[in-house]
């Protein structure tokens, strides 16, 4: 699976810290891996299968319907779909038939503007937050999309990903530490409520700033999700831990599970596609071209990519270790395994990434050969789910 995803939010980390004055930090090899090892990895049988069934987005024509780089796409409580465009610093909002129907903010330092937008939340009430990285804020907009509120002051960044809860929000935050030895860097995920100050710290992953190895940064990422209780699901981007823990809304574990897996080495094209992607957006994110060069490419796979709770109260883990998505679906209340399931893909569909909410199921293909559109999703077994978007 092309686990892009995740190194987008890695690569604004590095954007950030290209513009700063991080220090060199240490040496940049590899760890050595451990545990069993694969060539290629086959997918395993398949409980339930996933298929797309229309998409929103053309290569030319309508200009709200070309997109330049979709980082998110959803279904909203109301059936409308809300897509975040990153490289047009756009966030649309389509009836679920495609029909454009408004615009959400624009480019731009002012209020309800934004300048370099990361993903697009959805509130249960059908309002909006967007993080602005660069501009280092978070901006809201209600179920009518229009722009309410700012949160500022945040440093080095706004929580880059976010998922709404009850009375606030979890969010995914870059972090820089200067010590006397060394600049550090990582990845904080908080619970915020009514300011910038968090309220919870649920994981803070730091290590040493290396310019010459940006690549390492990935090593501090880690993955969540939330529910409607406020429970927090947490698990590293790690090549070598495949461990999920659900904790509650003030940090207690709830429960904890941990599978073995065998490692997945990334073949060159694969590596190479990684390569040449972060370099193209570091440059375009203002990253000094010898920085953007210094990314050295993780060469095992991710053992999870992403971690997504549906409306019945499920926890979809997907597997960062085969060419096109697959789950492993879990009991968000106790962490017993249910079943999988995985995206029928062809050509076209292969680097499809799916978003599942409590909405419907979309997804986009964040590193495609052709023009970005963003998938309407459907399981081939209906009763599957329990939505009007299903």
């Amino acid at each position: 699976m092309k686990q892009t995803v995740p190194v987008l939010c890695i690569l604004t980390l590095i954007t950030v810290a290209a513009c700063g004055n991080g220090s060199q930090g240490a040496d940049s090899a590899q760890e050595q891996q451990t545990g069993s090892e694969t060539a290629g990895a086959v997918m395993p049988e398949v409980d339930h299968w996933l298929v797309v069934t229309d998409s929103i987005g053309v290569e030319l024509g309508d200009s709200n319907l070309v997109f330049g780089q979709i980082v998110a796409g959803e279904f909203m409580p109301n059936g409308n779909i809300v897509v975040a465009d990153m490289v047009k610093n756009k966030i649309s909002i389509f009836s679920a038939d495609g029909e454009f129907i408004a615009q959400a903010g624009r480019q731009g330092s002012g209020p309800g503007e934004y300048q370099l937008l990361t993903t697009v939340a959805v509130t249960a009430e059908g309002g909006l937050i967007v993080p602005d990285a660069m501009g280092g804020k978070l901006n809201f907009y209600d179920s009518d999309y229009n722009f309410v509120d700012t949160m500022t002051g945040f440093f080095p960044s706004p929580p880059v990903m976010i998922s709404p809860v009850a009375g606030g929000f979890v969010g995914l935050k870059p972090e820089f530490e200067q010590t006397e030895e060394e600049m550090r860097t990582g990845m904080g995920i908080y619970l915020w409520t009514d300011s910038v100050t968090a309220d919870v710290e649920y994981v803070k992953n730091m290590i040493p700033l290396d310019l010459n190895d940006l690549g390492a940064t990935a090593k501090a990422m880690v993955l969540f999700d939330t529910d409607y209780n406020g429970n927090v699901f947490l698990t590293p981007y790690s090549t070598e831990d495949y461990t999920i823990t659900c904790v509650s809304p003030d940090g207690e574990e709830i429960w904890s599970i941990t599978e073995e897996q065998s490692t997945v080495r990334k073949t060159d094209e694969e590596i190479e596609e990684e390569r040449e992607m972060v370099r193209s957006r570091l440059i375009a994110g203002g990253a000094p071209a010898s920085m953007a060069e210094n990314y050295q490419v993780e060469e095992y796979k991710a053992f999870i990519s992403m971690l997504e709770v549906d409306n019945l109260h499920r926890l979809w883990v997907q597997s960062g270790l085969y060419n096109s998505a697959f789950y492993r679906v879990y009991d968000c209340d106790n962490g017993d395994f249910l079943f999988t399931a995985a995206l029928r893909v062809d050509d076209e569909h292969e680097g499809v990434t799916p978003t599942i909410s409590e909405y419907g199921i979309t997804g986009f293909d964040p590193n495609t050969n052709t023009w970005s559109r963003l998938y309407i999703i459907h399981p081939e077994e209906p009763d599957l789910f329990q939505t009007q978007n299903w």
